[in-house]
């Protein structure tokens, strides 16, 4: 049987200090405000989640009345730079969701 993987990639550049940035998305209590309300989205893990490699977060969300629950840990884990999740328990055979943060030259912003 073959397996498919899928790939998608988004890029956005938000005008704010690459460790601004990288602190409010490495923040979990963050995801929830950034998530669409139809997912009723919410963190079931206490908070503040010391992110680190290793670091273990649970979700509770609803999609189209169909109760989920998620796992992901983190896997990598540098401070500004990049740090990446990976579901353990959830609704996918495989999610890996690389964040990579770069700053923007002054050329590019112009």
């Amino acid at each position: 049987m073959s397996r498919r993987v899928h790939h998608l990639e988004r890029w956005q550049r938000i005008p704010r200090r690459r460790d601004e940035v990288f602190a409010f998305f490495a923040d979990a209590s963050n995801l929830e405000a950034i998530t669409p309300p139809f997912l009723h989205f919410r963190i079931l893990s206490p908070l503040p989640i010391e992110m680190r490699p290793g670091a273990r977060i649970d979700y509770a969300l609803s999609l189209g009345g169909v109760p989920l629950m998620w796992r992901t840990r983190i896997t990598e884990w540098e401070p500004g730079v990049i740090f990446v999740d990976e579901q353990e328990t959830g609704p996918y055979r495989l999610w890996r969701h690389t964040h990579q943060f770069e700053e923007q030259s002054a050329l590019e912003r112009a």
